[in-house]
């Protein structure tokens, strides 16, 4: 049961024995009857007021102010909070009908919510870009309505559930699962929608070409890339952000200050290539960096 649900109904309760036992004492017309008593307590508490029998002394009318006031705040806080949980219930049960579809666009679909899926999230919710995520554990999907978090109930190799998410109108997908789910995701994903940009995490190195062939435009393998940040920032060297070579910062030949921020390059080439599209190169390696949890490089 909700916890603020059960206090208000046992504030009630409390109010009523409370009224019950004091009318029985104080107030002369109940004649120490317990039914009588108690018809004179939910009267009070509901401010019905019969007309048949009212508070005669000081001291009751003290008591029946004190029953009315309090009784009545914890009966409409139990009703508010069973209408809360009626209508967090309602959205979870919305959530999981594969019939209904979203009408968010442009926006990017997150599949999977474990570690890199959140951190994804959370560089999503930075950046101001729309998401939702699609995530198959109940609990887990209990959580993100709880918080707020567009959320799907489902299974993200569903071609329903894809759809669900407007995938047709959306601008990305990223797939943070098994490699094994990761495959069927982009294969399903890149057959509802051929022009969706694909980003899927691997583990296993030897999938990532198995994920190029089914469509994935972006493959990023978390522990490959976050070693080789790290010894990068050891040996103090930074990475081509167009073709992935490895450049010592410190005598790196071809240079570009792009909004205040130094990119290094192996060839004139792959900085003439940066300059064309700068958003799209610095996106890429922010994606690499921020979803495995390496910060910036340098």
């Amino acid at each position: 049961m909700n916890r603020r649900l059960f206090y208000s109904i046992s504030i009630f309760i409390g109010v009523l024995a409370f009224g019950t036992v004091a009318f029985m004492i104080v107030e002369p017309s109940v004649h120490g009857d317990p039914l009588v008593s108690i018809y004179f307590t939910i009267t009070t508490v509901f401010t019905v007021g019969y007309g048949d029998i009212i508070p005669t002394t000081g001291l009751s009318r003290l008591i029946a102010v004190v029953v009315m006031v309090t009784g009545i705040a914890a009966g409409l806080s139990s009703v508010q909070s069973l209408f809360d949980l009626a209508i967090k219930r309602d959205l979870r049960k919305e959530l999981g009908l594969p019939e209904r579809r979203v009408r968010m666009k442009d926006h990017y679909i997150i599949c999977g919510y474990g570690n890199v899926g959140r951190e994804v999230m959370e560089q999503l919710i930075k950046k101001g870009e729309k998401y939702l995520v699609i995530e198959n554990d109940r609990s887990k999907v209990e959580n993100l309505v709880e918080l707020g978090v567009p959320v799907i109930s489902g299974d993200a190799e569903s071609e329903t559930v894809l759809e669900k998410a407007n995938i047709t109108s959306a601008k990305g997908l990223i797939a943070t699962m098994k490699d094994s789910q990761n495959l069927i995701v982009v294969l399903t994903a890149k057959t509802l929608n051929p022009k969706l940009y694909v980003v899927s995490e691997v583990e296993d190195h030897n999938n990532e070409g198995k994920l190029k062939m089914v469509g994935a435009d972006a493959i990023i393998n978390c522990h490959q890339m976050g070693a080789r940040l790290m010894v990068g920032k050891a040996r103090h060297v930074t990475v081509d952000p167009v073709c992935g070579q490895e450049i010592s910062g410190l005598d790196a030949k071809f240079e570009y200050i792009y909004k205040g921020e130094a990119y290094h390059f192996c060839s004139k080439e792959c900085m003439d290539a940066f300059k064309l599209n700068p958003e799209r190169f610095k996106e890429l390696r922010n994606i690499l960096n921020d979803t495995c949890g390496m910060g910036p490089a340098t």
